[in-house]
């Protein structure tokens, strides 16, 4: 059947939305729902799928889209000062929230490994510290709160907890592997994107002029910055998921069409993504997890710590937006799959965590995309109060 991977991972992107359509599921993010098909399909499953190179190649491509696609989602204008000092700005808020995910995230790690029950302790700051940007926009735009200061809140947010934990497996990645030279090269990438924006920025506005229908230059454009900052990126030592995130920001720093963001987005979750969702779903072997009792408690055990990790935004956003309000903006961060997988990913090729770990703590951040938009939902529906 290895012939037919492709195939049969093409069919299984096609049939799932189908199926959560017919059984009314679409609320459940589609990411989580690709997994789950891939988990059936896959080796604790069918057993019918078994990734050729061809399907592993794709899948890769599939990650950078998805980050690449994170990093157009960023609203820089949030990061402006506002000229009248009056109205509200939610950087402060945002950067408050984040920093105080971060430091529950150290205390959390650091029960864990004093406990013994997770000796990488950095790798764990960097997962607990982790929000899925994209599920969470999808989330805030079905309720209309993306363009409100509180859904422009809860997004930089989200920001924050997707570029940092980026930067900072960078970074990990690099001493783990000693490649400290790298860890001082780290700002070459950043040096890299600022020039490809400036360069690119004049030649952008003559596109315009130029364009066809048989060209597409506003994609290959994007495809160009793709793989030179991830080229980059992986020369230097640094995550390629790095360089396709910056990639991603000095598109959206362009000011790219909307046209041009739909193209891109089509690309990417009609094909690429659904591919990588998938994939890692057919590779996740929960019946060698379940034969695992030490990677079995990981799984409640990093649920719980997802979810506490992000309860202190609570006390952030508490003064500005309600104690409700407050609490949902809470329980949508602990979202967290988008980069929990690559995260992962490198952790195993580190050879840091067994395979069944991964499975483990895969499970943990399913869960909560399964659980938190549904009582995020539940808090902001049964609200009666307008929400800025």
């Amino acid at each position: 059947m290895e012939k037919f991977a492709l195939l049969i991972v093409l069919f299984a992107a096609l049939v799932t939305p189908l199926i959560t359509a017919k059984f009314h599921l679409q609320r459940m993010p589609t990411a989580i729902s690709e997994i789950i098909m891939g988990i059936i399909i896959g080796k604790t499953g069918l057993n019918i799928v078994h990734p050729d190179v061809s399907v592993q190649y794709i899948a890769n491509l599939g990650v950078i889209m998805l980050i690449f696609l994170g990093g157009m989602e960023i609203d820089f204008s949030l990061l402006e000062p506002k000229k009248d000092k009056t109205s509200y700005s939610p950087l402060g808020s945002a950067f408050a929230g984040f920093l105080s995910i971060f430091i529950m995230s150290m205390i959390l790690s650091g029960i864990l490994y004093v406990t013994g029950i997770f000796s990488e302790f950095i790798l764990a700051v960097i997962l607990f510290s982790t929000i899925a940007l994209g599920v969470i926009i999808s989330l805030l735009k079905e309720v209309g709160l993306l363009t409100t200061n509180y859904g422009q809140t809860i997004l930089l947010t989200a920001a924050f907890g997707e570029f940092i934990p980026l930067v900072a497996l960078t970074v990990y990645s690099a001493v783990q592997q000693q490649h400290y030279i790298s860890v001082l090269g780290l700002p070459v990438i950043f040096i890299i994107a600022i020039v490809l924006l400036r360069r690119v920025n004049r030649v952008y506005v003559f596109f315009d002029k130029i364009d066809k229908s048989t060209t597409q230059l506003d994609i290959r454009l994007a495809f160009f910055l793709i793989f030179t900052l991830v080229t980059f990126a992986e020369q230097i030592g640094a995550e390629s998921i790095l360089g396709s995130f910056l990639a991603g920001a000095v598109m959206k720093l362009l000011k790219p069409k909307p046209d041009t963001e739909e193209k891109l987005s089509s690309m990417g979750y009609g094909f690429f993504i659904p591919v990588f969702f998938i994939t890692t779903g057919v590779n996740l072997n929960l019946r060698t997890l379940f034969s695992d009792h030490k990677a079995i408690i990981l799984i409640p055990i990093f649920l719980i710590a997802f979810i506490l990790s992000k309860a202190i935004v609570y006390f952030a956003f508490r003064n500005r937006f309600g104690k409700r309000y407050a609490s949902a903006a809470a329980i949508l961060a602990s979202t967290t799959i988008t980069l929990v997988l690559p995260i992962l990913q490198v952790g195993q090729n580190l050879k840091l965590i067994s395979s069944a770990q991964s499975g483990a703590i895969t499970l943990a951040a399913i869960i909560t995309c399964l659980v938190c938009p549904v009582l995020f939902n539940k808090i902001i529906n049964n609200d009666e109060e307008a929400i800025d």
